[in-house]
């Protein structure tokens, strides 16, 4: 070909080409694509970041048997379920596989938290998939500690069997325990007294914890001399965003589990309904998310809360699934909630995936001290929340 043809021929192409090649780069900018899911970019990102799953925990902690990695892999599973990406599976495996000998034994299982039951669930779901004998045996010695667990007068378990903790319940750790309990009713047996255990927790800690507007305060002291307690009632003072999410997290996911016929079950629903239209009322209208202290959105200072937002988010959209809540009157609330979601990501400079605005706390003294906390980024429990909200939106249409 003469060369003034090709020359004609570049003269006409190149600036297309450089168009095109100027929106690759400008797309490696952007904080994270939403063509396609989100959750499982987010998923994704996370196990590039941590691709051992042993490394999931607090900085300077040594126990890998906690609710950090516990939670990660709750979020990761109902990942696997929606897409059958083997990467989810195996991420699991291999977490469940690090914690549990061949004889069955649990090394790192302290039963001396709440917090410390719920990696328990992930070893139920290899036991549900494998049927190997040695999850079995793993998830029954991490039940049977709940014979020995700490209550207070009315049966709540503790938050914690050490004395700082004595008498402390911390809506929270309801859910450490009984989505484990839950399940291994279901999966293994001494269903009786799992079913029971978990209707009674959920109810009595409600009762005492769930304010008039459906929301959950964030604990209650039976002793009421902490330092956060009510010296009349022993309540914490506020509501606080990841707190009460993983209340709503378990109680999305608990009829998964209970019989139909489950003595409490009524009350349980009862809490759910009232939770999502508390939920609804309180939600913020210009970002469709919650505040970190979830029934006070006007307040000063108040500020949207990405980890809790993601609980909320997937118990309103499965309660509505599932027809526990109306669908038309949820579908906005819901639709809004998924959409502030999406601004809650940015890329960082190693090229993952964090998560903004997050609160990773214990009970606090004051409206003051819940508004005051650092907003966190990329705590592990948010990459959990997060994951479960954008991906039951996305996948369960």
């Amino acid at each position: 070909m003469p060369l003034h043809h090709i020359y004609s021929i570049m003269k006409h192409i190149l600036p297309f080409f450089i168009i095109a090649l100027l929106a690759i780069l400008s797309a490696c900018h952007r904080p994270v694509a939403t063509t396609v899911n989100v959750s499982g970019q987010v998923a994704k990102s996370f196990i590039d970041r941590f691709p051992d799953p042993d490394s999931i925990h607090w900085v300077g902690q040594s126990n890998h048997f906690s609710w950090q990695a516990g939670y990660v892999m709750f979020a990761m599973e109902k990942m696997w379920h929606y897409t059958g990406d083997s990467t989810y599976y195996h991420y699991i495996r291999r977490y469940v596989d690090q914690q549990v000998g061949e004889d069955g034994a649990v090394p790192d299982f302290k039963p001396n938290a709440l917090d410390n039951f719920l990696p328990g669930y992930a070893i139920l779901f290899m036991y549900e998939t494998t049927g190997k004998e040695k999850y079995k045996t793993a998830a029954t010695h991490i039940m049977e500690a709940f014979a020995q667990y700490p209550r207070t007068s009315n049966g709540l378990f503790w938050h914690a069997s050490e004395d700082w903790a004595r008498g402390q319940v911390w809506v929270d750790g309801v859910f450490m325990g009984q989505i484990f309990l839950a399940r291994y009713g279901k999966t293994v047996g001494n269903s009786d007294y799992a079913f029971g255990e978990v209707v009674k927790q959920i109810t009595t800690m409600a009762r005492i914890c769930q304010k008039e507007n459906g929301m959950l305060l964030h604990g209650w002291h039976e002793d009421k001399t902490a330092s956060w307690a009510d010296p009349e009632t022993g309540l914490a003072p506020e509501v606080w965003s990841e707190g009460m999410g993983w209340v709503a997290v378990l109680l999305a996911d608990v009829f998964d589990y209970l019989p139909v016929n489950q003595e409490g079950r009524e009350e349980v629903m009862t809490i759910l309904q009232k939770m999502c239209a508390g939920l609804k009322a309180s939600q913020d209208p210009s970002t469709g998310l919650w505040c970190q202290v979830v029934d006070k959105p006007n307040e000063p200072g108040n500020w949207n809360e990405t980890s809790g937002s993601g609980m909320f988010t997937y118990l309103l959209k499965k309660a509505s699934d599932k027809g526990f809540i109306p669908q038309e009157e949820y579908a906005p609330v819901i639709e809004k909630a998924y959409q502030g979601l999406l601004t809650r990501t940015k890329v960082n400079e190693p090229g993952f995936i964090d998560l903004i605005d997050c609160s990773s706390i214990g009970v606090q003294n004051d409206y003051q001290a819940y508004i005051t906390q650092p907003k966190e980024v990329s705590p592990f429990a948010a990459f959990g929340s997060y994951i479960i909200g954008t991906g039951i939106c996305e996948f369960e249409k």
